[in-house]
């Protein structure tokens, strides 16, 4: 049997052989196995009866793996048409260079429209018997103005809808729409007037109070290129404003568009900032139930003095009444330089009411004591309301709260918001 690790190497050379006896002979080797000194406190290990058997390793043979044969790669897609290269851009691609565009614009009214509020303020302040006769410092002024910009600023957007027409019937709507969207049929817009908005009158002002002055007749150069960058104040025109309302050929007493290139999807979405906390939402006047949205929207719409609807016969125009989330401060200057007489008076006194002296307003009754917001873009119900309140009030049917109750539950359970009902 082979010894212990040499079954597979070559025979070792034999060392000659040395004499026994006489000189240089070897002494006689020992005719037991030297085991070793053992360890303290082990046994000594005993000897091996028979060498152990090791079974050989198994051979790898390694070899060269080809690539798998893959089919060509496709073509690569070709760059995506700039916004001039195609004739209807996306709503949302027209909302998003409107918004960046006036929020750029409307930096450069930052510093002037927080002197012209401190002006405003100062007066409110001094008609009250806290600073009656006595000089504001500046410092005290500006303290005051940057709280009550922090309060404007944390107010919940909401709106308000009738509980009774939205949750009549189960309601399987995804999103908020606006007038406009609602009113397009096979393809068409087809306005009508309501009780509350006469159609002509109400698309007229919402161009008034969207676009500047300036932007009126400009034509920006075409640019070329792979990026062609911001859009014009022309091309954003051209697919959000009507143009002016023009009676419908093939429907009696309803409008269409004049500018054959507007997109009912580009227009504003309406809410209201909720600074005074009132109970029923920012203006009761539209129902006594409101949706509070995602505070994540606020930085990314345009407030407004009072109501809009009230600017129809007057020449003011996106640059006298917007004001940006991070300038809400400004509304006070706004105000007072838009409206007139005990309008603008009384719109900013229920601020100072609200966020100075932390008083809880009661529901307004009219517009012109709320804070308009435009959102521009798509709203939806699961990813942008925060909560839901209903409320029986001015609710003439009694016997169908229950019902209305029961589908606002299932509205509310679908899109994942909490409900809550206000008396």
């Amino acid at each position: 049997m082979p010894q212990l690790g040499t079954h597979r190497l070559p025979p070792a050379p034999q060392p000659p052989a040395r004499p026994t006896r006489g000189p240089g002979a070897m002494p006689p080797l020992p005719q037991t196995p030297l085991s070793g000194a053992p360890k303290v406190g082990a046994p000594a290990p005993a000897p091996l009866a028979a060498p152990a058997l090791l079974a050989p390793p198994p051979i790898v043979r390694c070899f060269f793996v080809p690539p798998p044969n893959l089919p060509a790669l496709p073509p690569a897609p070709p760059p995506k048409p700039t916004w001039m290269a195609v004739r209807n851009p996306s709503a949302h691609n027209v909302q998003q260079q409107y918004v960046d565009q006036r929020l750029e614009e409307l930096e450069a009214e930052r510093r002037p429209g927080m002197n012209q509020s401190l002006k405003v303020l100062n007066g409110l302040l001094t008609s009250q018997p806290r600073y009656a006769g006595k000089k504001i410092p500046r410092k005290e002024l500006e303290r005051i103005y940057e709280a009550l910009e922090r309060n404007l600023q944390s107010a919940e957007l909401t709106i308000n809808f009738d509980a009774a027409s939205f949750f009549g019937d189960e309601n399987d709507s995804e999103t908020y729409t606006q007038m406009y969207q609602q009113a397009v049929k096979n393809g068409r817009m087809e306005l009508r007037s309501t009780q509350l908005n006469n159609a002509q009158d109400r698309a007229r002002v919402d161009d008034q109070v969207t676009f500047p002055a300036n932007w009126q007749g400009v034509q920006t150069p075409q640019r070329r290129g792979l990026s062609p960058g911001r859009q014009g104040a022309d091309r954003i025109m051209r697919q959000m404003d009507t143009g002016g309302l023009v009676p419908s050929a093939s429907t009696q007493f309803a409008y269409n568009a004049s500018n054959k290139y507007f997109n009912p999807d580009t227009k504003q979405l309406f809410t209201a900032l909720n600074f005074g906390r009132r109970p029923h939402g920012s203006l009761a006047y539209w129902g006594y139930s409101y949706f509070a949205l995602k505070s994540e929207l606020k930085p990314r719409c345009f407030y407004y003095p009072g109501d809009t609807f009230e600017q129809k016969d007057k020449p003011h125009c996106a640059n006298a009444l917007q004001v940006p989330y991070d300038n809400l401060g400004a509304i006070l200057g706004k105000s007072d330089a838009t409206s007139t007489g005990r309008y603008h008076r009384y719109l900013n006194s229920e601020i100072v009411k609200a966020c100075v002296e932390g008083q809880i307003l009661r529901d307004a009754g009219i517009a012109t004591g709320s804070i308009e917001a435009h959102f521009f873009g798509e709203l939806r119900f699961s990813e942008h309301v925060d909560y839901m309140v209903i409320s029986p009030t001015q609710i003439m049917n009694r016997l169908a709260w229950p019902r209305l109750v029961e589908n606002a539950r299932k509205f509310a359970a679908k899109h994942g918001f909490k409900l809550y009902q206000m008396d």
